[in-house]
């Protein structure tokens, strides 16, 4: 049992809750949702003990554990870390069985922790939380840095887990399985929703809906107020001037339940704020050929092309990150890597990190619109999560998942076509997630994502590959990527025998009828430009209307040879799927 007595949370300068009365039972399964820097955390320390500076009471019953986002170790190696709060003959027991659960081989066991990668501390870690049997468990982003395989086994973990838990989390995927329940801190307020995810955000939505018409008519019936009371004033009389007051007072207690009202807070993003079109490339956009490194990836092999959105998932340490820094040209392997006409490529991280602590947002932002006014530049800010007085934040004050979002605000701002991602949703909240899924459906260029979000992933990609035996393979979907072996050949097989020649068919018959509009649509173009051509002969010394038909001419030639290069990069398209077929 958890419970919150008028609990107030404040720093100089900040206040992250106010007032704040909530209980949670035993077995209860729930979400903490909110902003990076609504107190989330806070809250979590708090109510393991670890954090105390707050006025109001926090009441807990049973043992209570609290798994940080940080991932601290107290002994050198696996079996040892287990070992140490193993205090009866069955937990002795039970480490061997969550090791092995956890995909932790024998030869793993006495390794140095220090080697791991940041997936396996987190499995480590959860692993010995559990293992020290509490009765609630606090989990503060546990999926950062699980890889996809990883977070299922989490999911399955928790539905077997006996006890209660609250949850922090930016998986949408993860929340939707996990829990029932979603608390989500708001303007200095807990606002509880005790449901299942997808109704939570259609209940969210509803609110914020019901309080903007709340609010327009208090705000309207108060200026109808105010102007009844002026035109009595204005009257004179000493029966209005009584009427006045009256109304008077109705205003001001109207005036104070308006100030005192605690609402749902969600600024709108600026939708006109558009991201910048790409420039445009080549039909190819990146070939990787008989890619090798070590003994951690070999013939690697893949080709993406222009406007297409692909996933790398693989389990952690399977050589994701090592296909980036390859591509990147970061690490030196076997294997040809080349990029197409055209193509600007920009590695996410690297521009994170060459983000000025010593700046502030608009300041990062304007060095890249320099030519735009600053309410310009504040909207775009808006566009990505900055708004109001948060443009105005130190680089140095941002979250992980915050400076990641400003860093691909930025890089789009340079107008390129191939983003290459690597787990960009780390530390970020749902709102920010969103924010990036958002940009990322919208980016007109191609995209080569290693991300464990598999919502991001459905939503943003159109191309799967998984890394298998050090080498990649492409499949058809991420539910593919998490089947047995003998159901993902057996349904591999039906698709290629069904489900992908019909969906081959259809590709097909839609390049065709693309083919056939942009073939018409040339032949306009030419009847246009032949005739301005004409005109252009008999024009005699009227300069002004050459000028003007001269400029309609190049943009003429312009407009029929982007539609030419249209028709030959769907004409590759449809020799190269029917070659499949």
């Amino acid at each position: 049992m958890i419970v919150l007595n008028n609990l107030t949370i404040s720093f100089p300068g900040k206040t992250l809750l106010s007032d704040v009365n909530l209980n949670i039972s035993d077995k209860e399964r729930v979400a903490l949702i909110g902003k990076n820097g609504s107190g989330k955390t806070t809250l979590l320390k708090a109510i393991a003990g670890i954090f105390n500076d707050y006025t109001g009471k926090i009441f807990t019953s049973g043992k209570i554990l609290y798994l940080d986002q940080f991932r601290n170790f107290d002994e050198k190696t696996p079996f040892k870390y287990y070992m140490k709060v193993a205090d009866t003959p069955e937990k002795e027991r039970m480490v061997r069985s969550i090791l092995k659960g956890l995909g932790f081989e024998e030869k793993d066991w006495n390794r140095e922790i220090s080697t791991f990668s940041g997936g396996e501390k987190t499995r480590l870690h959860i692993g010995r939380v559990f293992l020290e049997n509490p009765d609630f468990v606090l989990l503060d982003e546990p999926t950062n840095f699980l890889d996809i395989s990883g977070i299922h086994f989490l999911k399955n973990f928790l539905k077997n887990f006996d006890g209660g838990y609250i949850i922090i989390s930016h998986d949408r995927s993860f929340l939707r399985d996990t829990c029932d329940r979603f608390l989500e801190i708001n303007n200095e307020k807990i606002w509880d929703f005790n449901m299942s995810f997808d109704r939570y955000i259609e209940e969210r939505k509803n609110l914020l809906l019901h309080q903007e018409r709340e609010l327009k008519n208090k705000v309207k019936e108060i200026e109808r107020l105010k102007t009844i009371i002026e035109r009595y004033r204005k009257w004179g009389r000493e029966k209005s001037i009584k009427q006045a007051k009256s109304k008077e007072k109705r205003l001001q207690k109207m005036l104070e339940e308006l100030e005192s009202t605690t609402v749902f807070v969600e600024d709108e993003v600026d939708k006109i704020v558009k991201i910048p079109e790409p420039e445009s490339s080549g039909y190819i956009v990146l070939e990787v050929k008989k890619l090798g490194f070590l003994d951690v990836i070999k013939n690697v092999s893949f080709t993406i092309y222009n406007g297409e959105k692909v996933a790398i998932m693989g389990p952690n340490g399977s050589g994701k990150t090592t296909i980036l820094k390859l591509i990147n040209r970061n690490l030196k392997g076997d294997g040809i890597v080349k990029f197409g006409h055209n193509v600007k490529p920009v590695f996410l991280d690297q521009f994170v990190e060459n983000l000025d602590p010593e700046n502030t947002v608009f300041e990062e932002m304007s060095s890249e619109m320099e030519m735009e006014p600053d309410y310009v530049v504040r909207a775009y800010a808006g566009r990505f999560g900055f708004k109001g007085e948060d443009v105005f934040k130190m680089v140095s004050e941002l979250s992980g998942g915050e400076k990641q979002i400003l860093a691909l605000s930025k890089v789009l701002l340079k107008r390129p076509n191939l983003l290459i991602l690597d787990e960009p949703t780390n530390h970020m909240d749902l709102e920010t997630v969103e924010i990036l899924e958002n940009a990322l459906k919208e980016f007109k260029g191609s995209i080569v994502l290693v991300s464990h979000d598999e919502e991001l992933i459905k939503n943003v990609c159109n191309r799967f590959f998984a890394i298998k035996e050090k080498t990649i393979v492409e499949i058809s979907s991420v539910d593919e990527y998490d089947m047995p072996e003998s159901k993902r050949n057996q349904t591999k097989k039906d698709i290629t025998e069904f489900e992908e020649r019909k969906k081959i068919r259809n590709q097909i018959k839609k390049l065709k009828n693309q083919i056939m509009e942009l073939e018409e649509k040339e032949r306009m173009l030419s009847k246009e430009l032949e005739k301005i051509e004409k005109e252009l002969l008999n024009i005699g010394s009227d300069y002004l209307k050459a000028m003007d038909l001269t400029r309609k001419k190049e943009f003429l030639e312009e407009e029929i040879l982007n539609t030419l290069q249209e028709m030959e990069n769907l004409d590759e398209q449809l020799e190269r799927l029917s070659k499949i077929l």
